[in-house]
């Protein structure tokens, strides 16, 4: 495994990192049961073993990833060794589906993290897509120094929502870590915003690295997601059929052979960029997380590399 800098804190993170939504399971939101289907807690564990084993350090979770159960088996998981690894978890959605980023709410939902990853502190707390308003008031920076000062938290972060969100929080630069969508079939967006984010020390965390799956290469234009699947509200119909036309693209242009080389292609192409700190993909499966680990012995591509998939893209897909 090879370990960057998380920025500006000086952690030295995975460069492969992990994220746990599908690890969690769905959760109660609105009423209704949505995120990632749940899996046996065997096979969780086998995974995050794995996942240990091979260098991983950096465990990207989330309040809301099945009602706080990927803290709870984060917690358990790795309550003995707890200095060896670097959680990072996230706040800011209510029971029912609402943006909150009030104090008192947000020193709650922290309390129940630490109590769930069975920790006094976290290494990375950051706050889930706070709009605009939120964030130009400075609030969300007033409640970090606090929980800060208080040994709660090592460092803060945001998982921004949108390109002006993330531009406005690198400006402010009063975090330590910044989580944005990025991946070979949503590059536009967030060009410029990388570079923004290195020069200001921010450690950046990219999440989504294979669009929803959709770079796995394992999907079709008929595939359908069960209803407790949050992939099953926005991956369908034009948004589907659009995403596997660019990946039939980017297959045939760069002559891959199967799914695995779409997959090395994909992951490599943010590995080779020197501004991420650490990619967090997801996997519901042992054998998913052992594909994903061989590209810590892939060499990775040259800038020159780089640029011509990030021209070849730009060129062809308009997502």
């Amino acid at each position: 495994m090879r370990y960057r800098k998380l920025g500006k804190t000086g952690l030295l993170v995975s460069e492969i990192g992990l994220g746990t939504a599908q690890l969690g399971g769905p959760s109660l939101i609105a009423g209704k049961y949505i995120g990632s289907p749940k899996i046996a807690k065997k096979e969780v564990f086998k995974i995050l073993g794995i996942a240990y084993d091979a260098g991983v350090n950096f465990f990207d979770t989330s309040d809301k990833y099945g009602d706080g159960g990927a803290e709870r088996l984060l917690g358990k998981a790795f309550s003995k060794n707890r200095d060896k690894v670097i959680l990072a978890t996230k706040c800011g959605i209510t029971a029912k589906g609402d943006r909150c980023f009030r104090k008192q709410y947000i020193k709650s939902c922290l309390g129940r993290s630490l109590k769930n990853l069975k920790t006094d502190y976290v290494d990375v707390f950051q706050m889930n897509k706070p709009p605009m308003d939120i964030i130009k008031s400075g609030r969300i920076y007033e409640v970090f120094d606090e929980l800060k000062n208080q040994g709660k938290i090592r460092f803060s972060g945001v998982s921004v929502g949108t390109e002006e969100e993330g531009a406005r929080i690198v400006s402010d630069n009063k975090i330590d870590t910044l989580q944005v969508f990025y991946n070979l079939l949503h590059i536009r967006p967030n060009e410029f915003l990388l570079g923004k984010i290195f020069e200001a020390g921010i450690g950046l965390i990219i999440r989504s690295p294979l669009s929803g799956g959709v770079l796995t290469g394992k999907f079709n234009y008929n595939t359908k997601f069960s209803l407790t699947d949050d992939r099953a509200l926005f991956l369908y119909g034009r948004i589907l059929t659009n995403r596997i036309d660019a990946v039939n693209m980017i297959k045939e242009h760069f002559k891959l052979r199967d799914a695995s080389d779409l997959l090395y292609l994909s992951l490599n192409y943010l590995l080779s960029n020197k501004k991420i700190s650490t990619i967090i993909p997801g996997v519901s499966k042992a054998g998913q997380l052992y594909d994903i680990l061989k590209l810590s012995n892939i060499k990775r591509f040259s800038e020159n590399k780089n640029l011509k998939i990030e021209n070849f893209i730009r060129d062809n897909y308009k997502g």
